[in-house]
């Protein structure tokens, strides 16, 4: 009776671990029972106080037939105790891995994700302030929001799994908000303002916007812990940036009539360029620095800025 009850329990565990691992063998029950260790099998003896009369009580003894059966990562307990069958299956799991394999993970970087800061940029004396032959182009920086949108990524672990090299592909958003009523066109072979300052004219806002096509080179450091999210990391590198598209766009009031231009040009801007950038972070808090050390405009055909962005990443999508 006992090997019949064995036999079912062992193929039926069988076919469910096989089906869960999500393909099916062609073997007999046979096989199958010839696969399984019998780790143990005895008895166990204990002893229950009975009595019918208050204060007396006797001793019996009952005899426990017990078989546990080792198959994968399952222990079956087969218990037969006064003509009843108690049958247990436990599941070791994981806990049974040695821990060098628990620990390991595999290095991921931290460039995926959606990048929100803040743009600016400094002169050639590496000031935010302008001079007067370039003060048109002085920011409302509180307002020229910076967006990246970073959609590929890829990882190489260097050593072990918590320092590795990261690339990938994203487009990044520099809105730059004019702080004066000017917005820029393009003429005689250069950059030139256009002043707002008509009388009955209001501007609501003004801005310059180029979007880059970027592709990052990162050196990061992460530290070791088996959980990725409680891992601290650090990023250091360089991005290289094509200009996809740039654009201007005022939005005034002309005599209580609202309106909106916007013009859409290369404004001279540089083509190319790359950068130096930084990344930080400690589970959701992550911060982005990027520094341009190419000129905002081609040279000799607008002022001599060069951009820089701070904020926050969200990680990832």
């Amino acid at each position: 009776m006992k090997s019949k009850i064995i036999n079912i329990v062992i193929l039926s565990v069988t076919i469910s671990t096989v089906l869960h691992a999500g393909h099916i063998t062609a073997q007999t029950g046979e096989e199958m029972i010839n696969r399984v260790e019998m780790l143990e099998e005895g008895t166990l003896d204990t002893a229950v106080m009975q009595g019918d009369e208050p204060g007396r009580r006797t001793a019996q003894a009952r005899r426990y037939d017990t078989t546990t059966i080792s198959l994968g990562n399952r222990d079956i307990t087969i218990i037969e105790a006064n003509g009843k069958t108690d049958i247990s299956i436990s599941d070791r799991g994981r806990m049974d891995r040695p821990e060098s394999y628990r620990r390991s993970r595999p290095f991921r970087g931290h460039w995926r994700g959606l990048d929100i800061g803040l743009n600016n940029y400094v002169n050639s004396d590496f000031s935010t302030s302008l001079g007067a032959d370039m003060d048109y182009m002085e920011l409302a920086a509180a307002r020229s929001v910076n967006l990246g949108i970073n959609v590929l990524q890829y990882s190489l672990a260097i050593s072990d799994n918590n320092i590795g090299l990261v690339t990938g592909v994203g487009f990044e958003y520099n809105n730059y908000r004019f702080s004066n009523d000017v917005s820029i066109i393009k003429e005689n072979r250069e950059i030139v303002p256009v002043w707002y300052d008509d009388p009955g004219i209001s501007v609501d806002r003004s801005r310059l916007r180029a979007i880059y096509l970027n592709v990052p080179l990162l050196l990061e450091f992460q530290t070791r812990h088996t959980s990725r999210a409680r891992r601290a990391h650090f990023a250091a590198g360089v991005t290289g940036g094509v200009n996809i598209g740039s654009n201007t766009r005022v939005v005034y009031k002309d005599n209580s009539s609202r309106s909106r231009e916007r013009v859409r040009d290369d404004f001279y801007l540089s083509p190319f360029r790359y950068g130096i950038t930084l990344r930080a972070g400690y589970r959701s808090m992550n911060l982005y620095a990027n520094y341009y050390p190419v000129a905002l405009f081609q040279d000799g055909k607008g002022p001599e800025l060069y951009p820089f962005a701070i904020g926050f990443s969200l990680l990832s999508f």
